[in-house]
């Protein structure tokens, strides 16, 4: 499997269409551009978001090896990352709001011309803003759940004959 300007290509194998397959079905960026072992790109960098990695640079080999290093900067916060109080409330979402937006898109001219992976990362970034504008957010409360199955036994009743 080979790699060309930040897209998988040539698959041979079963294997190799399945992890394309995986790869672009999980919206992953692919961050090295460049020729890693001779003309070919044969090693990845793969992440769910373009800006969690930056400043990738294709290195000499080390040591005896044929393939060159590669270096690159992951982002991450210095602070403790804490789950986010808010998700998508999907069940309240505007849904005919979203049809109208999306329907006065000209799709044809949006869409003519490029190829079958850009025209996917435009239709995914519309959705993407649609749903953050037509789907509210819902709050996830502190994280404690009720439980309906736990109850106080009842008190047995002593009834004398």
């Amino acid at each position: 499997m080979g790699i060309y300007s930040g897209h998988l290509y040539r698959v041979p194998g079963r294997e190799d269409q399945e992890f394309l397959n995986l790869v672009q079905d999980s919206f992953l960026s692919q961050h090295v551009l460049e020729a890693t072992r001779g003309e070919n790109v044969l090693d990845i960098v793969l992440s769910s978001q373009k800006e969690f990695v930056d400043n990738v640079k294709i290195c000499e080999p080390l040591g005896c090896s044929d393939h060159n290093q590669i270096h690159f900067n992951i982002k991450v916060k210095g602070e403790r990352n804490r789950k986010s109080r808010y998700r998508k409330h999907f069940h309240k979402g505007r849904y005919k709001d979203m049809r109208e937006y999306l329907a006065k898109i000209d799709w044809n001219n949006t869409l003519k011309n490029k190829t079958a992976t850009e025209c996917w990362n435009i239709l995914k970034s519309e959705i993407d803003c649609v749903v953050d504008k037509f789907v509210p957010l819902k709050n996830k409360g502190n994280g404690q759940r009720r439980n309906i199955y736990r109850r106080t036994p009842l008190e047995k009743s002593s009834t004398s004959k």
